[in-house]
């Protein structure tokens, strides 16, 4: 069960409320179909999903994004009863959809970065530093970050699920930094790159 504390709940509601559901749920849903083209498979009768702009401009897409976060807002208003607020459209999804559940955390990552361009602040210096690190060695990410990977699993004994986790709220903080620039596949992109520096950070678990 999720707790929410009070300063949590005002937060969530208050930014809530600035949130262009039509516009978000759109982006959100065609970013999702982009960034993780295996999901179309569950909007067959979608039609168009040939390129990223065909997705974005796809009119059902648009339209069943605001469903989403229609039922997005929902939860906002009962933050306390999550489970039986989604109960019926989780018996939808399982049942008849036979959806991968691990999709609707992929949503969620991609909701959170589509949010961030309504609220985000500027990402400092520092961290444009740490991330250029990566982008200047791309081709050899493993050999890149050998040493650190020794370091956060031999002496730190750090989770290395928590590189992931980086990487994801990385990428929200670029969509400060970018904001309508950071395209779909802009974001397509970056997620490969922080995907494959968590990967290597990884490397010496294995």
């Amino acid at each position: 069960m999720v707790h929410f504390t009070a300063e949590e709940k005002a937060a969530i509601t208050s930014t809530w409320k600035l949130v262009d559901v039509e516009d978000a749920g759109a982006e959100a849903l065609g970013r999702l179909l982009v960034v993780y083209p295996w999901t179309q498979r569950f909007f067959d009768s979608f039609g168009n999903l040939s390129s990223s702009s065909a997705i974005m401009g796809n009119p059902k897409v648009k339209a069943h994004g605001k469903k989403v976060l229609t039922a997005f807002g929902d939860a906002v208003k009962n933050v306390d009863d999550l489970k039986n607020t989604f109960a019926h459209l989780s018996e939808l999804h399982c049942d008849r959809l036979h959806v991968d559940p691990e999709n609707f955390k992929l949503l969620g990552n991609v909701l959170v970065i589509v949010l961030a361009k309504y609220f985000g602040k500027e990402f400092t210096p520092q961290v444009l530093a740490a991330f250029s690190e990566g982008l200047n060695h791309l081709d050899n990410l493993k050999g890149t970050f050998a040493k650190l990977s020794e370091l956060h699993c031999d002496k730190l004994h750090v989770d290395p699920e928590n590189f992931r986790l980086l990487g994801n709220v990385l990428v929200v903080v670029l969509s400060h930094h970018f904001g309508k620039e950071f395209t779909p596949q802009v974001q397509a992109a970056y997620q490969k790159v922080v995907a494959g520096v968590a990967n290597a950070l990884a490397h010496k678990y294995h």
